[in-house]
């Protein structure tokens, strides 16, 4: 009999960091887990009380760095966005409890003025990212077949806000800062605690 793994030999960049961001936000009584099975589909980290024994599951996407335009920033302010573009049926049949998405500012040191990229986390329930969708979002068809969803995720540090501005032309710009960063990882602590 075969048994087959997840590929271990790479690890994904993007959950990696999300890891390394998770150990850092969670108390000391969770623990960060990957899963090995391939029948897990939709699932790339496990995080899990060892105390009150209770589990989430979380599928991680992450974008590059974009350069923000002067448009951009006239509007938004400081920060950039991330470009996430997800089938329909990831949104509204998803396995994992929630999503992590991965967004790399470029950030400016008001100090040095230096420039540097720093990762920023949204940390939306599937429920609300599905709702949230339906309401806000015009899918896409795709070649191949089904539809997907387009998220323009704006994260502005200094305000510490988030927005998906994909439609924002269309009137249709909604705010995800309530599962920014730490303040998505605490809503996690809490239901881990519970």
């Amino acid at each position: 009999m075969t048994v087959s793994f997840k590929n271990f030999w790479s690890l994904n960049t993007d959950e990696a960091v999300v890891t390394g961001l998770l150990r850092d936000a969670v108390t000391k009584d969770v623990e960060v887990l990957m899963p090995l099975n391939t029948q897990m589909k939709g699932v790339d980290l496990v995080i899990m009380n060892v105390k009150t024994k209770k589990v989430i599951t979380l599928q991680v996407k992450g974008s590059k760095a974009y350069e923000p335009g002067e448009e951009s920033t006239a509007v938004y302010g400081d920060g950039s966005t991330g470009w996430f573009f997800l089938n329909t049926d990831t949104i509204h049949k998803a396995t994992a409890d929630y999503f992590i998405f991965l967004v790399y500012v470029i950030e400016q040191s008001s100090r040095t003025g230096r420039r540097y990229i720093k990762p920023h986390t949204i940390t939306i329930p599937v429920e609300v990212l599905s709702i949230l969708s339906k309401k806000h979002k015009t899918p896409h068809k795709v070649k191949s077949g089904g539809s997907r969803y387009s998220y323009y995720l704006w994260v502005n540090p200094s305000e510490k806000k988030a927005y998906d501005v994909r439609e924002a032309k269309e009137g249709n710009k909604y705010d995800v800062s309530e599962y920014l960063d730490e303040k998505g990882f605490e809503k996690l602590n809490r239901i881990l605690e519970m």
